[in-house]
């Protein structure tokens, strides 16, 4: 697991005043939504492309691309 050097949202929002929380809130609402019309969107257009993005093979080669672009990041700093 990659260590984590950032501090979580959950301590971030827990430092935040009533009127700021619900500007957050409201803010999150907004991205969820404009993704969630996004991807029915691509389902609809391509479900060809939905399909195969699902596959195993797939998902294991998103997982090894993520993996390397750390160790790419933890060698530069270290260099």
């Amino acid at each position: 697991m990659v260590k984590r050097t950032k501090p979580s949202v959950k301590s971030e929002i827990d430092k935040l005043n009533e009127h700021e929380t619900v500007a957050v809130a409201g803010y999150i609402s907004q991205l969820l939504s404009a993704r969630l019309s996004k991807q029915s969107e691509l389902q609809s257009s391509d479900d060809l492309i939905v399909s195969l993005s699902e596959r195993r093979e797939n998902r294991r080669a998103r997982q090894a691309f993520e993996w390397e672009k750390v160790r790419r990041q933890n060698v530069q700093r270290t260099a």
